[in-house]
């Protein structure tokens, strides 16, 4: 549940595909996914359109990208209001970060011309604006999941690791004070290794960054035994490949450990029937769609 309390997250727009599962190869493939909200639409020449615009042309040049590579204001007034909020992953630099969000902010109006709220995902960086206040509270709604096809040679043991990775960079991010992100490379085999990522957005507390990686990392038993899956949620990013996808940061200091159970094969929860939304999503392959409620676009 949001910061916000139960109402105010069961009133809010929900994504109206349930998953999306993608076949991810062996090689980085780019990512990139969209979803426009159905919660409420402004015209071409409003105010609202034009405080969009000038919000949204801000984001890349903003000093405060240069601390955390994270961004979150507002402009405008009653109905008129919007805001943003943007997020790097936390090994890019800051010309990268700049430069991945000026696309999306480029981008995510052309995805989503006339709505009044969408959310924008690239493997650099993510970008959400709303005419509700989504700033420095936790959402926890689950954007999409991609997961790849490939079984791991022995399921058991890489859960096992798979669950003390995932444990151990929940630890870490969550006590980020500054960017709340943490990546780990671990040994699966003598010859093979897990590559792990997970990042909140640095607006959120500590305990919610907790709550939503938690989540997260219960997502990933929908694709237990996988090697490799991407969980996108409003609020945290968490990934694992075994080839590298991230930065290694050469001095880093080792994350704390924890003692966490090995991930577990559990049923799916039942599927959201909210209010409809559109996402969309280009990647090399698509394996499933599902059109549980109305609209989706690949």
């Amino acid at each position: 549940m949001g910061a916000h309390g139960e109402n105010e997250s069961m009133d809010r727009p929900r994504l109206s595909i349930c998953f999306l599962f993608i076949l991810s190869l062996i090689t980085p493939q780019p990512i990139f996914a969209a979803r426009c909200s159905d919660s409420g639409n402004y015209t071409t020449n409003s105010t609202y359109a034009a405080n969009l615009k000038t919000l949204l042309s801000s984001i890349s040049n903003s000093s405060d990208l240069n601390s955390d590579g994270f961004f979150n204001a507002s402009i405008g007034q009653n109905q008129d209001q919007v805001y943003a909020l943007a997020l790097c992953r936390g090994d890019q630099e800051i010309t990268s970060c700049r430069s991945c969000l000026n696309d999306s902010s480029q981008a995510i109006t052309k995805e989503c011309p006339n709505q009044k709220e969408a959310f924008l995902y690239k493997d650099e960086c993510m970008l959400r604006f709303s005419s509700r206040n989504i700033l420095s509270s936790m959402d926890d709604g689950l954007f999409a999941m991609f997961y790849n096809l490939q079984n791991a040679t022995n399921p058991a043991h890489f859960n096992e690791v798979l669950g003390s990775l995932l444990y151990d960079l929940r630890e870490q991010a969550s006590s980020d004070g500054v960017r709340k992100y943490a990546a780990k490379v671990v040994s699966y085999t003598s010859l093979s290794k897990i590559y792990g990522l997970e990042q909140c957005t640095p607006d959120i507390a500590k305990l919610h960054c907790e709550k939503c990686l938690d989540d997260a990392i219960n997502d990933i038993t929908h694709a237990s035994g996988k090697v490799g899956a991407l969980i996108i949620r409003y609020s945290c990013v968490l990934r694992f490949e075994m080839y590298q996808f991230f930065q290694l940061a050469v001095d880093a200091p080792p994350p704390p450990r924890s003692t966490p159970a090995p991930l577990a094969p559990q049923s799916p929860p039942p599927l959201s029937t909210g209010s409809t939304g559109t996402l969309r999503a280009s990647l090399l392959s698509c394996l499933h769609c599902f059109n549980k409620v109305n609209k989706a676009v690949n």
